[in-house]
């Protein structure tokens, strides 16, 4: 081998490395929201018929970015856990409010437990 082919296989290996962490970084997040997460302390989306927890999905628009969104209209108040006539009441045994807010607050850490897992850490 020489300098120039090490030089290329050490920049194509941390090409794949920066794909396999920002994958694994957008795939953590969407759990975050739509399931929960030990990491973030996100409760994941209640869940009555699962639609909302269903309609949560990851969209790869271009190769560094990520789209992670719901079309259920009523998200909003369900993230916020107040509706138009005031708080809500949580019914659901499972999830909970404000899980893109703690997803957001927990990011640092999803990006440090996926580094770990890629080997970029």
């Amino acid at each position: 081998m020489t300098f120039e082919s090490d030089i290329d296989a050490f920049r194509q290996k941390l090409e794949q490395r920066r794909r396999d962490l920002f994958v694994g970084v957008a795939v953590e997040t969407l759990r975050s929201i739509q399931l929960g997460s030990e990491i973030t302390g996100a409760p994941g989306q209640p869940v009555d018929t699962g639609v909302l927890r269903a309609s949560w999905g990851i969209l790869f628009e271009e190769p560094t970015v990520a789209l992670i969104s719901t079309n259920v209209v009523y998200a909003p108040l369900i993230e916020e856990g107040i509706g138009p006539h005031g708080p809500l009441q949580l019914r659901s045994q499972v999830g909970g409010f404000h899980s893109v807010l703690l997803t957001q607050a927990g990011f640092p850490r999803i990006v440090e437990h996926v580094a770990r897992q890629v080997g970029a850490a």
